[in-house]
């Protein structure tokens, strides 16, 4: 008898062909992807075993999954599974459906920017969501569960409860509050509408007995730095002990799963006291999980995050981190770097810890010699860089353009992405902030989001071939190739377009729709969407 189903969209219940990076296509509106490539290529479906239980999960649900049976409810109380199966194992005994969210909206940092920039319309990842939603009601109209909502994207949902028939909207920590929850529902008791789950300490973290997808490992949560935009930094910052992360490699590597990923704000803050960083234990960390991972043929640890200072601050680490992986330029690291800004005035405002233990006027050179750094040890980095703070100035544009420029003249080696600042729920900007479009930004603004996109290219020219050939399926591989090879010829026209004339080439965008075999056919016949249209300043 399954008391309690837990589920996530299509979105998020994929392993993206191997390749986390895909999911990033997701954040396009669905309109630009041709349905076939969403569901063969950028997020095909999960196998299930014969009672539909998930073979792999989205680590959040396998959190909650392990919470439950340290609480006290047994396997066949809680079940995993996959959004297309829900009607398999919804029933008469469902009392709960847990439903896991991240961009339900398509108000995310990435899916926002990419809408803005593409002409609108709903992403792939809020598309995604509502048509999973519309089965969880006509479900719920049958057996009458209760839904509840979780996740980072839960702040999306605020107000949209009745909308989407949502019985308790859950935001913050789950692993002790959603077990109590679930057994007030349980023993017929009322529970709010509104949850916020308590800050589990590290030792309460259970470890997970599903495998994750794409064998994502939480290694620390929370962060110190107090960057005033983030939302993990609202949270105290935690290290999850040694202990729990090599039975989570276990669970992984024993079940098949070819690949670890630690999941952190930061690598180098692993095992630190703050903001003091602790060398030994990111060593051990990594020697401890490649001696088991090696057993299974997996011969290196990646991570998410990683924080320019911190790695200035951790020159050895870093070095250390190459060697016990065997990066190269042949096999390199592709962690996520938040430039935020190249403006001191914007630091100082906005995000003044994460220069530390250098000065926000500091910033700039840690930029240029963190990135000097990761380069020579074989890390190409994603940097990310934000548009749209509520004070900035076209100065400020301006002093990030520069940056960028002189990163160009280092040779930098990465991507360069900017991304439109948010709102977003929970951070400490989230009344002061607001959703800005185009037409709200100076030209110094449209200046510095083209320059970023213009090395973002170059990049991707030399270094997509590599970074593909990780996908499993061949056919999808040969697909993905030839439409990569589209998209960048695409992109370089997109990019002039609007440095020329961002109010016309939105206006362009907004009309295509390749979402179907025929809408495909008819648009490449009729046009190449981009380099046909006129440009007049």
């Amino acid at each position: 008898m399954t008391r309690i189903v837990l589920t996530a969209d299509r979105a998020l219940f994929t392993d993206f062909n191997g390749v986390s990076a895909l999911g990033f296509g997701l954040c396009v509106p669905y309109r630009l992807i041709p349905d076939f490539i969403e569901y063969r290529v950028l997020a095909p479906s999960i196998g299930v075993d014969h009672d539909y239980r998930a073979r792999i999960a989205p680590y959040p649900l396998a959190k909650i999954e392990s919470s439950l049976h340290i609480a006290g409810f047994k396997r066949e109380d809680v079940l995993i599974t996959p959004p297309r199966y829900l009607s398999k194992v919804v029933d008469k005994d469902t009392v709960i459906l847990g439903i896991h969210v991240l961009d339900p909206q398509g108000l995310a940092p990435v899916s926002w920017t990419l809408s803005v920039l593409l002409g609108g319309g709903k992403p792939c990842t809020q598309y995604e969501f509502e048509k999973l939603m519309k089965e969880v009601l006509r479900l719920k109209s049958k057996y009458r569960f209760k839904v509840i909502v979780g996740g980072p994207g839960a702040w999306q949902l605020r107000g949209k409860e009745d909308h989407f028939g949502i019985d308790v909207l859950f935001e913050g920590e789950g692993e002790l509050t959603f077990p109590l929850i679930a057994k007030r529902i349980i023993e017929g008791k009322d529970v709010p509408r509104r949850i916020h789950g308590e800050q589990v300490p590290p030792e309460a973290i259970p470890p997970i007995i599903t495998p994750s997808r794409n064998g994502t490992i939480e290694i620390t949560r929370g962060c110190p730095r107090r960057c005033r935009f983030c939302s993990p930094t609202m949270r105290y910052f935690r290290s999850i002990p040694l202990e729990t992360i090599l039975r989570e490699i276990k669970v992984n590597l024993e079940r098949g799963v070819k690949h670890i990923g630690f999941s952190t704000e930061d690598i180098m803050l692993y095992g630190a006291n703050g903001l003091h960083f602790r060398h030994e234990a990111i060593a051990r960390l990594f020697s401890s999980a490649l001696r088991i991972a090696k057993k299974h043929g997996v011969n290196s640890i990646g991570f998410s995050h990683v924080t320019l200072s911190s790695a200035l601050a951790m020159k050895k680490t870093v070095k250390f981190i190459t060697e016990i992986n065997g990066y190269s330029e042949r096999n390199p690291a592709f962690p996520q770097v938040g430039l935020e800004s190249g403006s001191p005035r914007i630091v100082r405002e906005y995000f003044g810890g994460k220069p530390y233990p250098w000065r926000p006027d500091d910033w700039p050179s840690v930029v240029i010699e963190g990135a000097k750094l990761l380069n020579e040890h074989y890390w190409y980095p994603c940097l990310t860089y934000l548009i749209g703070y509520p004070d900035a100035r076209p100065d400020d544009y301006v002093k990030t353009t520069e940056l960028l420029e002189r990163l160009k003249e280092e040779r930098f080696i990465g991507w360069v992405f900017p991304l439109l600042l948010i709102p977003m729920g929970g951070t400490m900007i989230e009344k002061k902030a607001r959703f800005k479009k185009l037409y709200d930004l100076s030209d110094e603004a449209i200046e510095c989001i083209v320059t970023g996109w213009e090395m973002s290219l170059d990049f991707a020219r030399t270094i997509y071939p590599r970074l593909l050939m990780d996908v499993k399926n061949v056919l999808a591989r040969k697909i993905i190739f030839g439409l990569i090879n589209k998209a960048l010829s695409s992109i370089g026209f997109w990019i002039d377009a609007l440095r020329k004339n961002r109010e016309l080439i939105i206006e362009k965008i907004s009309h295509v729709n390749i979402r179907t075999p025929v809408r495909l056919i008819k648009t490449i016949v009729k046009t190449t969407i981009i380099p046909n249209i006129t440009m007049k300043k």
